[in-house]
């Protein structure tokens, strides 16, 4: 069939009459009979046919060809869009750019300077037994002003550490870290509750100071004090103590997570991830105890608003003003 229809194809060269083709092919033994009525043969077409069909009609070329063109109007539009697109990518790239602001600019709590400044105005009162007389600095707000041996915010550490710290952390699993310790009475009280090995942090140095002359390490061997900002990253000094994920509980009385709430809410997530980086991971976890003003509606709000892949374990009022609540989560 192919070397029929080459033959046909040979034979048709030069044909132009449809049916004289036709008659030609089926003498060649070509298969044009078996085909569907109205297809024709189309002979070959002169070059002069196929300028034709490239030129218009009428054989004007040149006039055709300028048809083509945008008018002079639409030539107006584009080059006005092509100005206005290169002034305001020039503006973009000239505009100064905003000046980056500090995280913790507004956040006062975040800073050692406002704390050394507490810390001078307290630990004189403290000296000097007139804590209850002299008013805080402006600025800070002072609600515990009773005591005039140390600053036990809520006044419930003794209450924390039996009926909290003591049934959900184990003392045989690690250290306990306490961070923003001031201070407080908890290393005392945490020592003799069996938790001898513990390391309280704070980001002011004149309290680490006072700490370290209050529990000597031949007194209290085990007791560990330093100053470390708990939320700076690692590579400025801060965050947990290393080595990572070796402490059985962190404990946050009245401090980190209770002015972050007033002060730097977006700063949460990474006290979150800083006190993960210093809890016991596997079998045993590490607890995160968390004595705060948030009631407990209040405290699963924020845990939700900031993700936290926390699970609050146990809930418990301290106190006997209704204002401290304690939080162990996991």
């Amino acid at each position: 069939m192919d070397q029929a229809c080459a033959e046909a194809g040979e034979t048709l060269g030069g044909v132009t009459d449809w049916q004289e083709a036709a008659a030609i092919a089926m003498a060649a033994g070509s298969p044009l009979a078996g085909l569907p009525r109205g297809m024709r043969v189309r002979g070959s077409r002169s070059k002069r046919s196929e300028d034709e069909d490239v030129q218009p009609r009428d054989g004007n070329a040149k006039t055709h060809w300028k048809s083509q063109l945008p008018s002079g109007q639409e030539l107006g539009v584009l080059l006005a869009f092509c100005a206005l697109c290169a002034i305001m990518f020039t503006l973009i790239m000239l505009r100064p750019s905003a000046p980056q602001q500090d995280a913790h600019a507004g956040c006062r709590q975040c800073k050692q300077e406002w704390w050394q400044e507490f810390w001078s105005w307290r630990l004189h009162g403290l000296q000097t037994r007139t804590a209850h007389l002299e008013q805080a600095p402006p600025g800070m707000e002072w609600e515990w002003a009773d005591s005039e041996n140390d600053t036990d915010w809520f006044g419930v550490s003794a209450e924390l550490v039996d009926q909290v710290v003591a049934q959900f952390a184990d003392a045989a699993d690690g250290p306990v870290l306490h961070v923003g310790c001031g201070d407080s009475p908890m290393p005392e009280l945490l020592y003799k509750a069996g938790f001898t090995s513990s390391v309280h942090i704070d980001i002011a140095p004149q309290i680490i100071s006072l700490l370290r002359q209050r529990y000597p390490p031949a007194q209290w061997p085990g007791m560990e004090f330093v100053v470390r900002d708990f939320l700076a990253p690692a590579e400025a000094g801060g965050g947990p103590p290393p080595p990572l994920h070796r402490f059985a509980a962190v404990i946050d009385k009245a401090g980190i997570w209770d002015w972050l709430q007033d002060e730097a809410p977006s700063e949460l997530p990474r006290l979150m991830e800083r006190v993960r980086d210093a809890l016991r991971t596997g079998q045993r976890p590490g607890a995160y105890i968390i004595v705060t003003k948030q009631t407990p509606l209040e405290l699963s709000d924020t845990l939700a608003q900031v993700r936290a892949e926390f699970t609050v374990e146990a809930s418990r009022p301290l106190g006997s003003k209704g204002v401290a609540w304690s939080y162990v989560l996991e």
